[in-house]
């Protein structure tokens, strides 16, 4: 196996995911990291056995020529900081979301194509329970697809830092947490046609968790129409408003339904046909079963694994550069409705990464 050399650009707490992830992978070696602050670079270098740290990425770069670069920079810097990486040889995961405009998003795909370089966007739902998830997003167990909701909130980011300034993040709780609840959605119903938004700051002046008083620049409540093939509705609410953790999606059937991450369960499948699995009291539904046989989880299946993968074999991750520019032209045109008053109309195709059945959506039969 030939040893693959990776960066890491970026030096903060998210960062800290990705090396405990790169640790556990055979065939990898961890060449350098960067921080605009040497001294953050030098201690994350110091703690994970990181050979070099740098303060200028561009430097990194040359120096090193990483095969792969993971990018956890503040969110308005990844699409330069994709690029650049891109043009000087290496492959890209990037941190969601993965731009903070269509634009910008547009500008990555094209540079992906044009050096011929991976680009692997989160977020990542290939998880034991979204995959199980999927086989039984079948009419056999939940009729037709009537909508879907998911969702995503939590109280907001803990420390007065860049997440609440709009001049460095340029959106809120939809670029931030909007972004995992759409992903799950457009994943299993396929590209969205239109959306309608609301999206506001609903809480000018924040109490943080320190007692620092704060006002931020950027939205903290959201939520979404999306329309999908068939006609079929979904809603996406995303909130840094609330006291609690809420994350979960569910897809709605003629005859059923499925709830990934609901109710402290990581799967739960309501449907008239018996299934393998365990029959639970959920919401007071009949026939609902937490499945069993959810695929294994090694290290090569997590995010960085399936990246490195996908390095080593020459093959498109199924998150690729298409589907993170979909789901940055839905959350774009999220803004834009929200502003306008109007649904936009979403342009960006994807191909589907698993095999839906494509009838799934279609109504013109009798059910």
């Amino acid at each position: 196996m030939n040893e693959l050399k990776i960066a890491f650009l970026g030096a903060g707490e998210i960062s800290e995911r990705f090396i405990l992830m790169a640790k556990k992978l055979k065939g990898v070696r961890m060449c350098a990291i960067y921080s605009r602050t040497l001294k953050n670079a030098e201690a994350k270098a110091e703690e994970h056995g990181i050979q070099r740290y740098f303060n200028d990425y561009k430097a990194m770069l040359k120096f090193e020529k990483p095969d792969c670069v993971v990018i956890t920079t503040p969110h308005s810097m990844h699409a330069k900081h994709a690029i650049d990486c891109m043009k000087a040889g290496a492959h890209v995961l990037v941190e969601k979301p993965v731009a903070t405009s269509f634009a910008d998003a547009k500008k990555m795909v094209l540079a992906s194509k044009k050096y011929k370089k991976l680009m692997m966007g989160l977020p990542f739902d290939h998880y034991p329970h979204y995959l199980r998830a999927l086989d039984f997003v079948k009419e056999k167990y939940i009729g037709k697809i009537l909508s879907g909701h998911s969702e995503l909130s939590v109280s907001g980011p803990p420390r007065n830092n860049w997440y609440y300034d709009k001049k460095i993040a340029k959106g809120g709780a939809v670029l931030d947490v909007g972004c995992y609840a759409l992903s799950r959605l457009i994943s299993i119903m396929g590209p969205v046609k239109k959306v309608t938004a609301f999206v506001n700051m609903l809480i000018p002046k924040r109490i943080l968790p320190s007692g620092e008083k704060i006002r931020p620049s950027v939205d903290d409540n959201a939520f979404m129409i999306l329309e999908f093939e068939g006609g079929t509705f979904a809603s996406v609410k995303a909130s840094w408003a609330h006291t609690h953790y809420e994350n979960y999606t569910a897809i709605y059937g003629r005859h059923g339904a499925v709830y990934i991450n609901a109710d402290n369960q990581p799967l739960v499948v309501k449907t008239e046909k018996k299934i393998k699995g365990k029959k639970i009291a959920f919401r007071n539904f009949d026939n609902c079963y937490v499945p069993d046989n959810f695929p294994a989880f090694e290290p090569e299946d997590d995010i960085l694994g399936k990246f490195i993968g996908y390095v080593r074999e020459g093959v498109q991750p199924v998150y690729n550069a298409q589907q993170s520019l979909h789901i940055m032209e839905v959350m774009d045109a999220a803004y834009k409705s929200a502003k306008t008053g109007k649904a936009v109309k979403i342009t960006t195709p994807f191909k589907m990464w698993w095999d839906k059945e494509k009838s799934i959506q279609n109504f013109n039969e009798f059910i």
